[in-house]
C-alpha cells in the first residue's frame, strides 16, 4: 500500500497531535501513513523503532494503515529525503510553535520546509474535533505565484467539501492595489471554474496582514490557513521577514498547508492523487 502521508514523531505530544491531524485525513483519502524518526547514528534505530511500533499498535483502533521508519541524519534533509523514498506526497508536522525546543520551533520548522518539494501541513497543539475540514483560508496579495497554492486548495476543498476564504491584503499604493485586485480576479474565476464555494473579505489597513490575516481565520473557525513559502525571495518584500513563521506558528494554532515556490516543484493535486 502507498503510504502517502508522513508525519515526523519526535516522541512528544506536539508531534503525536500531528499524527491525529494525519489519521482524520487518511481515512478520508484512503491512504496510509508513515512515521518517522531521525536518529543522529544507526545504533539509535532498533530502540526508536520499538517506540514507534509502540504508537501505530496504540491508534490500531484507527482503522488506518500505518508503518515506522527510522533514518539517520538531520531533521532539516532528513525529512523531505524521507518522503521522496517513501513516496509520500504530503508531510504532516507538528511544532511547538515559538516555545519550547524538543524538535522543531519558528524559523527551524520553516527550514525543514524549504529544504523538501514535498508540501507540508504544520500543525500545533490544536487536534482538530472532527476529520472534516470545512473551510480553508487563502491570503491574496501582490505574488503571481500565489496561484500555485490555488491547485492543491482546490484539490482540498473538492476532496473535503470545504469552502475556501480569500483573505485580501489592502495597498495604500494605486498599482499595488491593482496588482492584487488581478490576482484577486484570477483566484474567484479559478474557484468557480472548479466549482468550489469561496467567500473574500478585506483586509482593513495595509499594516500588519499577518495578524489580520490569523484574526480573520480565527473569527472563522478556520480548519486550515493555505499559504506559499518564498524562502528569502519576494516575501519580504511582500509581508515583512517573519510572515512565513508568523502564520505557521499562530497563536490560534490553526493548522497550515505550505508549499515552496518552487518552479522545478510539481505539487500536484496532493489530496486526490491517494482518493
Amino acid at each position: 500500500m502507498n503510504h502517502g502521508i508522513l508525519v515526523p514523531i519526535d516522541f512528544s505530544e506536539i508531534t503525536e497531535n500531528a499524527l491525529k491531524f494525519a489519521i482524520g485525513a487518511a481515512k478520508i483519502l484512503n491512504t496510509g501513513i508513515a512515521l518517522l524518526h531521525i536518529v543522529e547514528n544507526d545504533s539509535e534505530k532498533p530502540a526508536a523503532e520499538d517506540r514507534l511500533n509502540e504508537i501505530i499498535y496504540n491508534y490500531d483502533y484507527a482503522g488506518v494503515n500505518m508503518k515506522s521508519y527510522t533514518k539517520g541524519g538531520n531533521i532539516f534533509d532528513g525529512i523531505g529525503e524521507a518522503a521522496k523514498e517513501l513516496n509520500c506526497g504530503l508531510i504532516m508536522m507538528g511544532t511547538h510553535g515559538l516555545k519550547g525546543m524538543q524538535f522543531l520551533f519558528g524559523s527551524r520548522a520553516l527550514k525543514v520546509v524549504t529544504n523538501s518539494d514535498v508540501p507540508f501541513i504544520i500543525t500545533q497543539n490544536r487536534v482538530p474535533s472532527d476529520d472534516q475540514i470545512d473551510s480553508i483560508v487563502v491570503p491574496v496579495d501582490l505574488g503571481s505565484d500565489e496561484k500555485q497554492v490555488l491547485t492543491n486548495v482546490v484539490s482540498a476543498a473538492k476532496t473535503f467539501k470545504a469552502t475556501v476564504h480569500l483573505f485580501v491584503s489592502k495597498h495604500s499604493d494605486e498599482f499595488q492595489e491593482n496588482a492584487v485586485n488581478r490576482n484577486l480576479a484570477f483566484a474567484k474565476r479559478y474557484l468557480t471554474e472548479h466549482d468550489v464555494q469561496y467567500s473574500s473579505t478585506r483586509a482593513s489597513s495595509p499594516a500588519d496582514f499577518d495578524k489580520q490575516l490569523i484574526k480573520f481565520a480565527d473569527s472563522i473557525d478556520a480548519d486550515m490557513i493555505a499559504i506559499i513559502n518564498h524562502k528569502e525571495d519576494g516575501i519580504k518584500n511582500l509581508f515583512g521577514s517573519n510572515f512565513d513563521q508568523n502564520v505557521i506558528t499562530n497563536t490560534a494554532q490553526i493548522p497550515v498547508l505550505i508549499l515552496n515556490a518552487k518552479e522545478t516543484t510539481t505539487v500536484g493535486n496532493i489530496f486526490q492523487v491517494y482518493a
